[in-house]
């Protein structure tokens, strides 16, 4: 889904708005859908991430499958990003101001199938691919720009087993666990 910037800006003040309200103690913000562009209206998954310079402070998507217009899922995972994050404390309304807010649309997910370890390496592209892994411990995702931390397509899956609580080793054996691939564009409230 390519967004106009417009739309970005948008999105970004509209998730700082909704964080405002909800961390400030009043009720969540809703958006009239005629007011918004239809890609906005399309049904679309996204990440919300919160950094305090550069530090992650929050990060969250309910889900990877749309299930909802983008406009709604903005909002629901800016609220999710500062108060649901199980790795850090509820965002304080004495640190909103300092709270830089990112959002990544995602595009569609596409298993990936392979039959050994070695072809899922293959599979991957770095720098271009974001990573779900699914395992019978659970699931966990990198985006296509964790690939900056974690250059080897082995290193990135490692991690994700790691990352919910299996062994480093869990996508190298049989059963293989799911892998899907997705792609995603960003923008932050840096860019504008």
């Amino acid at each position: 889904m390519n967004l106009l910037p417009a739309e970005r800006t948008f999105l970004l003040r509209l998730a700082r708005r909704q964080l405002e309200a909800v961390l400030g103690g009043a009720a969540p913000i809703d958006v009239d859908a005629s007011h918004v562009s239809e890609r906005l209206n399309r049904h679309a998954a996204c990440f919300v991430s919160l950094y305090e310079g550069e530090a992650l402070r929050g990060c969250m998507i309910d889900t990877f499958a749309p299930h909802e217009p983008l406009v709604r899922n903005v909002l629901r995972n800016a609220v999710l990003a500062a108060t649901g994050d199980e790795r850090f404390p509820t965002v304080a309304v004495d640190e909103f101001a300092s709270i830089c807010i990112e959002i990544s649309v995602l595009g569609p997910l596409e298993q990936a199938r392979y039959d050994s370890a070695d072809e899922l390496l293959t599979k991957l592209s770095p720098g271009v691919d974001g990573v779900v892994l699914t395992t019978a411990t659970g699931q966990s995702a990198y985006q296509p720009w964790g690939w900056v931390r974690f250059p080897d397509p082995g290193q990135l899956l490692a991690r994700l087993c790691e990352k919910q609580g299996a062994q480093a080793d869990c996508w190298e054996n049989e059963p293989f666990p799911t892998v899907e691939i997705f792609r995603a564009i960003r923008f932050s409230e840096d860019d504008l």
